[in-house]
């Protein structure tokens, strides 16, 4: 006779098999994969903030540019906020929607001049309304796929050029400018090799400022035996240039002018970090030369600007070169270097009249900001270019670098000391001035050209 299975027990098994079944009891409907209009083009915008920001570009602009677009694509507003590598989108859609937010992390990035220029004008073109959504998406994906930039070589000559700039406007000779070139050659492939490994910033600064400060030490012991008249401290500042040039000095103060603070804050920390680098490898590279028993001073107190007009030539070099490095067209070089020369002749005749360095330095940058956001669009090249390129030869990094250095190598009690504080002083003083100089020029200069541009579109339609 066979045994009945318990009821308590059938309905455990039934509900093991129900828990465990494949066969879903009810057809739930799948979510789609595509995205509404609203999030396609917070996606657009959120794309756009994401590569300038990592390109160097200040808070304020990529906030008002996201901005723009937003609103040219979307019925509620949106809010943008930055905070160095964080970079966040919000939409408040009202009682009957979710609200909408969206972040992504900034990776930051060596500049790309003509990357920025192209997205700068795609954002133009989606504020004037001259494109929807569809075109605008596909000219993005276009622009990204395959961004316009300058081969290695090219890259690692400009480096050069920088080194040797620095040499002429300091009135070094053809032959220090030369070694100076091949110094910087160097060590921009070094520094970029460096940067694909994934070297942290503070210890490919400091390697690079070593190889820099061997080299030029190793270029002293030559000139003694070769007879030949060779000042390693002024290769060793051509290096120093090179490593502080790109430097986000200025843009960190300028994103603190605006009230980004945290975004001023992490730039500044990550200069400070870089410039100790950069003094670490130089104290490195002296104790290991002065073991070979090779000894020179590694600060420019005793150098000084070349006379004439080869300075100009100097700045111009440096200022082309600079952009160069960055991926910059043939006519951004021109531009640059004549802005870059414009700039360093108003601060010299400023300081002519009368005015102290830091004050003339803060005239420049103001007159320098005032033309580069009045000609960018005229000739198709970022003002962040033009501003950082022609305030290259006014950023204190030769005076900051200098004021560091002496603090680290004078004990408090030293009479070096608070000759040292006093230049790190100025130095600090000089980059506020020619950041709210920038700033200041960038800001008077927006509206006017505002106006220019529909006195023009007024005098167009009416013809």
């Amino acid at each position: 006779m066979k045994k009945k299975v318990p009821k308590f027990i059938e309905q455990s098994l039934a509900r093991v098999a129900n828990l465990y079944s494949f066969e879903p009891e009810h057809h739930l409907e799948k979510i789609d994969e595509s995205l509404t209009p609203n999030m396609r083009a917070l996606r657009l915008a959120m794309t756009i903030a994401e590569q300038l920001l990592s390109m160097g570009v200040v808070a304020r602009d990529v906030v008002r540019m996201a901005q723009g677009i937003t609103r040219t694509y979307c019925r509620r507003p949106v809010h943008v906020d930055v905070s160095y590598t964080l970079v966040t989108i919000s939409q408040d859609r009202g009682v009957s929607h979710e609200p909408l937010t969206m972040a992504r992390v900034i990776v930051p990035d060596d500049p790309n001049y003509q990357l920025i220029q192209a997205l700068q004008l795609l954002a133009l073109d989606i504020r004037r309304k001259q494109l929807s959504l569809e075109e605008a998406e596909e000219r993005l994906q276009q622009i990204l796929k395959k961004p316009t930039e300058h081969s290695r070589l090219v890259v690692y000559a400009a480096g050069g050029l920088v080194s040797a700039g620095s040499v002429i406007l300091y009135g070094g000779s053809l032959l220090m400018a030369s070694i100076a070139f091949l110094l910087g050659f160097l060590a921009t492939g070094l520094l970029r090799w460096l940067g694909r490994i994934g070297a942290p910033l503070f210890y490919s600064q400091a390697l690079v400022a070593i190889f820099v400060t061997l080299v030029a030490a190793g270029a002293a012991w030559c000139s003694n035996y070769l007879g030949l008249s060779v000042n390693a401290t002024l290769l060793v500042i051509s290096g120093i240039v090179l490593l502080v040039a790109g430097l986000m000095f200025v843009g960190a103060f300028q994103d603190a002018i605006d009230e980004y603070y945290m975004t001023a804050n992490a730039r500044l920390l990550k200069v400070v970090m870089a410039t100790g680098g950069v003094i670490a490898g130089v104290m490195v590279g002296l104790y290991i030369a002065t073991k070979f028993g090779i000894t020179f001073p590694a600060t420019p107190d005793r150098l000084t600007l070349a006379d004439g007009h080869t300075q100009y030539l100097g700045a111009g070099i440096i200022a082309a070169a600079f952009v160069l490095r960055n991926h910059s067209r043939f006519l951004g070089m021109v531009i640059s270097g004549l802005i870059a020369i414009f700039g360093w002749w108003i601060s010299r005749l400023a300081m002519s009249f009368g005015f102290d360095i830091v004050t003339a330095s803060g005239i420049a940058a103001a007159v320098i900001g005032l033309v580069a956001v009045m000609t960018s669009r005229l000739w198709k090249f970022p003002s962040l270019a033009i501003i950082a390129a022609g305030i290259v030869p006014l950023v204190p990094g030769l005076s900051l670098y200098n004021g560091l250095m002496g603090v680290v190598l004078y004990p408090p009690n030293s009479a070096n000391f608070l000759p040292a504080l006093a230049i790190l002083a100025r130095a600090i003083l000089i980059g506020v001035a020619v950041a709210i100089g920038a700033s200041f020029g960038n800001i008077v200069g927006r509206p006017i050209r505002r106006q220019f541009i529909n006195l023009f579109r007024r005098n167009t339609q009416a013809s």
